[in-house]
């Protein structure tokens, strides 16, 4: 085995991994190794936050009495697990499209998808490494000396490894096998991520609002065990007992038959599928719709630029996970119901909508990025007796109202949640519509000024500005912001003064503001369009 081939080919994977952690790195100036060593430093640091956080709240607990508490701590870092592995594998397998790149080239097939495994495995690791200590205080609490329960915890820990990133290859690799994925790869593709995102958001949701839901008891209740995990306990509780041996066999069993149907069914035939799939990519031929009118043909093409996996998966976990775990987190401490709530309050429900709204909405949303994934088509429809006019305004409708509908949709479903009356949620959503509106205007133009055509993964585009540092600073300051402004109108709302003159006046001032920024834009922006 050449072990400095491998390095390296576990180095070229590891770019692909994360590209937009990848593209970070790189606008800093690091070329090379240092690339490479500055993505493994990061890991590094994730693992070591992720032991450090997890580990202290761990520390609280008496899992040796406590199963019901290990498998949920279990089932938390699994869904989280499983969700990275997802990615990884489609970004280092799919997204990279470099299998073929390494056919002319005098090295085994071997140490290709050996680099590859490995270097998907070493994303993983940093976020199971809870796992670990979780292991580990369960055997020690249970009566396990140090030593012994240390050398168990890491066996465990990587038995289980083993079976959670066999299982997410298997269901990777056998779902892309199929026709139909074959025939809607980018749908299939962004429908999986999605998907493990969401199972990964809603568990750790759910997880965290029965945690919650007990903090506050005198004394420390056990919640209702997972069955699923129940093995695991079982092992690190009462190894020396004939169920934990039992227990440990069969955990061992299903990882290897896991293993054996990877390696024998699945790693064969990656060359075979993905030779096989870049040649059915040529044989794609685009059906012509006759009879359609140009403004139908422009909305087809924006639709088709937005099928972009990474783009999907990147405006998902910008504008929904935040707000999601937000609310969550607020909701996790206290039932809110806020039935009662009078209608004198429409006006801070209005303005709660548009706060709602900026933070749902930032430089990696569909309206943010649609001038740019035009690409090079951009310099020949601009080469086209066409209305540029014309052209960017229904480009910006289509991103506009596709922002409209996530943040409608998650905002309303929240107003219903909380238990808003109809009025209040009428106010508040059509709030959440105009500050979607009002900011969309602000990201299109972005677009334009930072506009970019040349690149060469989608990731590229989310950091240009101030990248990921000026994401934060712009959800930071929408939330202060936002609570001083919501605090202050619903202080003097609860006054004894007119309702109706205080509401009508914020209103009008927030009209005149609205009115007085679309003017800028359209000045600014719009305007040099007229032609």
């Amino acid at each position: 085995m050449n072990n400095a081939i491998i390095k390296k080919l576990i180095a070229i994977n590891m770019l692909y991994v994360n590209p937009s952690a990848t593209n970070q790195v790189r606008k800093k100036g690091h070329v090379g190794k240092k690339v490479i060593q500055s993505i493994l430093r990061q890991y590094v640091m994730s693992g070591i936050i992720f032991v450090i956080v997890y580990g202290l709240t761990m520390l609280m607990i008496d899992f040796g009495k406590l199963p019901g508490y290990f498998t949920y701590y279990m089932a938390l870092f699994s869904l989280i697990g499983f969700s990275q592995s997802l990615s990884a594998i489609f970004n280092v397998f799919f997204e990279s499209k470099d299998l073929v790149d390494y056919l002319p080239l005098p090295i085994k097939q071997s140490y290709v998808f050996m680099a590859k495994f490995l270097a998907v495995g070493l994303t993983i690791v940093p976020f199971l490494l809870p796992l670990l200590v979780l292991f580990f205080l369960t055997a020690f609490k249970s009566g396990v000396p140090i030593p012994l329960a240390l050398f168990l915890a890491i066996v465990l820990f990587l038995i289980f490894f083993f079976l959670l990133f066999s299982l997410c290859s298997l269901i990777v690799f056998g779902l892309t096998r199929t026709k139909s994925f074959r025939r809607h790869k980018k749908l299939f593709t962004s429908l999986m991520l999605g998907f493990s995102m969401l199972i990964s958001v809603g568990g750790i949701l759910a997880i965290n609002f029965t945690q919650n839901s007990s903090t506050y008891e005198s004394v420390q209740q056990d919640r209702h065990p997972i069955s699923l995990f129940l093995p695991f306990y079982q092992v690190m509780h009462q190894l020396v007992s004939v169920e934990g041996l039992l227990m440990l066999l069969g955990i061992f069993l299903v990882t290897v038959i896991l293993l054996v149907l990877l390696k024998g069914f699945v790693i064969p035939s990656l060359y075979e599928q993905f030779s096989d799939e870049g040649a059915r990519d040529f044989a794609i031929t685009r059906k012509y719709k006759s009879n359609q009118s140009l403004t139908k043909q422009l909305t087809n093409y924006n639709f088709q630029l937005i099928k972009n996996p990474s783009l999907i998966m990147q405006v998902l976990t910008s504008s929904l996970i935040m707000p999601i775990v937000m609310v969550a987190t607020i909701m996790s401490t206290k039932v809110i119901d806020l039935q009662a709530l009078s209608n004198r309050y429409f006006g801070v429900l209005f303005l709660t909508g548009i706060v709602f709204a900026s933070v749902m909405m930032n430089q990696t949303s569909f309206v943010s990025n649609l001038i740019s994934l035009d690409r090079e088509n951009f310099s020949f429809i601009q080469s086209l007796p066409l209305s540029m006019h014309r052209y960017l305004k229904q480009k910006f409708w289509i991103g506009c109202m596709l922002q409209m509908g996530i943040s409608g949709i998650i905002g309303l479903a929240i107003a219903v949640i909380i238990h808003l009356p109809i009025i209040l949620i009428m106010s508040f959503s059509i709030g959440v519509l105009f500050g979607t509106y009002l900011l969309a205007l602000y990201f299109f133009a972005r677009d334009y000024r930072l506009l970019n055509v040349t690149w060469t993964n989608v990731n590229q585009l989310f950091t240009r500005g101030g990248g990921n540092f000026g994401l934060v600073v712009w959800l930071m300051a929408v939330i202060f912001v936002g609570v001083i402004l919501i605090s202050l109108y619903a202080f003097a709302i609860s006054l004894d003064l007119n309702a109706f003159i205080l509401n009508g006046s914020v209103l009008l001032w927030l009209l005149i503001m609205s009115g007085a920024w679309v003017w800028i834009n359209h000045n600014n922006f719009w305007k040099r369009f007229n032609y």
